[in-house]
């Protein structure tokens, strides 16, 4: 069983080293903390190329940048250098802050971020709290491991599981977080206008098994141009996915090509977050963009294939829409549901959907956020509250 955490002292570090999308699912984790404990100080350690979206974060008195690549080069070169090696790591700890928090609530079950957690706190909670060698988990980690390796239906949100993880229930309001505006590239100052419908395509993902065809995008960006004469399209994504949009605009009519912004590989993360925040949709497979995008105050719409499951990482928050590949997990499509969803984006119904596609939309009560099937509920959302009672009964009882 899962009980509450006792208040903890002034100090306390919250620790999430996975990539862009689970850091920003890590929101509504903050949000219930530091409203449930009054006389919580916050901090929060990401992996140092994220710090900069982890700063918009509410709450955060400070946020640490973990050095993965240093500590890479580090075991890499070990061989003949320990001494200088274990000089310079202390170091770098020191200057994180070692044995300085009370607590430490840590997200993730790798082994970097279980240590970490032990330099940094005198206390641990989540994956670790044990020891730093345990084999043991706590009762809403081994849930989440059981989910992830054996594939279970649930409707469990990750965001909510979270919460429980750190021994709080999810959060009575959907978090959001507020752009710093940065200076964005020369000729950039058109989008957002408001004359336009603005809508930004995600063209990539982390996992390659999770990136849609550019030939897919290329169709579904035409068929909303073709039908929206008002709307631009803004491509997205990393240095590497440029190539990606390239191949995008290469199988787009030319006459097209004047309402496509390509940004891939040109905007840093802030500079990202001030872009998202002057339009009105993003689009994509699930990744990191997508989530920034709906903690922004987006509508997002994700197509969701391969390992990517709706119910687990569909974007938090009430009103997104999410195309779920059946059965889910199959792997890349050959029938993607091009003008149904974008039907969907512009008059907010869906002419239909397909036996290869369902069609999902989000929803939020005191459980968190959860997927309702489109003119199919079965009601497996009410489980949501039997698998509180079962892994925290007292959590579930607090409302």
């Amino acid at each position: 069983m899962s009980e509450p955490v006792q208040e903890p002292g002034s100090r306390a570090l919250l620790i999430q080293l996975a990539r862009l999308g689970d850091l920003v699912q890590t929101l509504p984790v903050i949000e219930s903390l530091t409203q449930s404990r009054s006389r919580l100080t916050l901090d929060l350690l990401c992996a140092a190329p994220l710090a900069p979206v982890a700063r918009l974060f509410p709450h955060l008195r400070r946020v640490l940048a973990w050095q993965g690549a240093q500590w890479r080069a580090w075991a890499e070169s070990a061989h003949g250098r320990h001494q200088q090696i274990c000089r310079e790591a202390s170091h770098h700890l020191d200057e994180l802050g070692v044995g300085t928090y009370a607590m430490a609530f840590n997200l993730n079950q790798h082994r970097r971020a279980i240590y970490a957690a032990h330099l940094l706190a005198a206390r641990v909670v989540g994956p670790g709290s044990d020891g730093p060698l345990a084999a043991s988990l706590p009762a809403w980690a081994s849930y989440l491991r059981d989910v992830a390796w054996r594939r279970t239906d649930h409707r469990i949100h990750l965001s909510d599981a979270f919460c429980g993880l750190c021994g709080v229930r999810p959060p009575t309001l959907v978090p959001r977080i507020q752009a710093v505006q940065s200076e964005l590239p020369a000729g950039y100052s058109p989008v957002g206008g408001k004359e336009s419908l603005w809508v930004l395509v995600a063209v990539g993902a982390g996992d390659t098994e999770r990136c849609m065809p550019p030939l897919v995008w290329a169709s579904w960006i035409e068929t909303l141009l073709a039908v929206h004469s008002r709307a631009q399209v803004v491509l997205i994504g990393s240095g590497p996915e440029s190539e990606v949009a390239a191949a995008i605009q290469d199988r787009l009519s030319p006459l097209l090509l004047g309402r496509v912004w390509d940004s891939t590989g040109k905007l840093n993360l802030a500079q990202l977050a001030t872009l998202m925040s002057r339009c009105h949709w993003i689009v994509g497979a699930d990744t990191g963009p997508l989530h920034l995008g709906a903690a922004l105050g987006l509508r997002t719409m994700g197509f969701y294939f391969a390992r990517a499951r709706v119910h687990e990482t569909g974007p938090y928050g009430p009103g997104h829409w999410v195309w779920q590949q059946e059965p889910a997990g199959q792997g890349r499509s050959q029938d993607w549901p091009v003008e149904s969803s974008v039907e969907l984006l512009l008059s907010g119904s869906c002419p239909g959907t397909s036996p290869e596609w369902s069609l999902w939309e989000s929803r939020f009560d005191d459980w968190g956020t959860y997927y309702c099937r489109l003119h199919h509920p079965d009601g497996a959302e009410r489980r949501r509250e039997s698998i509180w009672s079962s892994i925290g009964p007292t959590l579930c009882a607090e409302r």
